[in-house]
């Protein structure tokens, strides 16, 4: 079945869409992390509504974010305890906020770590790049788990530890992320 929508209005409409925000949702547990990224856009001529009104227009476009957001993970060295891990995308969602010019994209992602009662250590090593947006990361331990040392490689207040096991980060459009990451943290 063909589109109803042409080509040309995608093409023009895709371009027209904007990144406004993204929120990071990281859940540490024994043996698993898992996180959920929702990245919030402008979308001014309704890329995405055209998409989600069309049902082979929404599993491609389903496709295509998969595979994007994998490759983007594949690019990345993370390790947990000096042992490197694959994240792996679970989960592709699009949805609207307040009007169908408000698009949101969620990524469910989740990896087998190798975490432990005590100290464990997360290093994340990615090409450092400018941020097109600005965005917050939220990193739940379980309770009883304590943040122990952060380095995400800028200032001290890009991250503040808000309670012994919750650790937020912050993100600037149009500053450069430093390519590394690293969180300390003790598990029960």
């Amino acid at each position: 079945m063909r589109s109803r929508v042409s080509e040309d209005f995608l093409r023009e409409a895709s371009d027209r869409v904007r990144p406004l925000y993204a929120q990071g949702f990281f859940f540490v547990g024994y043996n698993v992390i898992s996180y959920y990224v929702v990245f919030d856009y402008l979308d001014p001529l309704g890329y995405y509504d055209a998409v989600k009104s069309d049902e082979k227009l929404y599993e491609n476009e389903i496709v295509k974010l998969y595979y994007n957001m994998q490759e983007s993970l594949n690019s990345e060295e993370v390790y947990v305890n000096g042992e490197r891990v694959k994240p792996r995308v679970v989960l592709v969602d699009i949805g609207f906020r307040s009007s169908r010019s408000r698009p949101y994209i969620v990524f469910g992602i989740r990896f087998k770590a190798p975490t432990k009662s005590g100290r464990n250590v997360y290093e994340n090593k990615y090409e450092p790049e400018v941020a097109e947006y600005n965005y917050t990361a939220y990193w739940i331990l379980p309770p009883g788990s304590r943040i122990l040392e952060v380095d995400m490689g800028g200032s001290r207040e890009d991250w503040e530890i808000v309670s012994d096991n919750v650790l937020v980060i912050y993100g600037y459009k149009g500053v450069k992320t430093s390519g590394y990451e690293k969180i300390v943290f003790y598990l029960p």
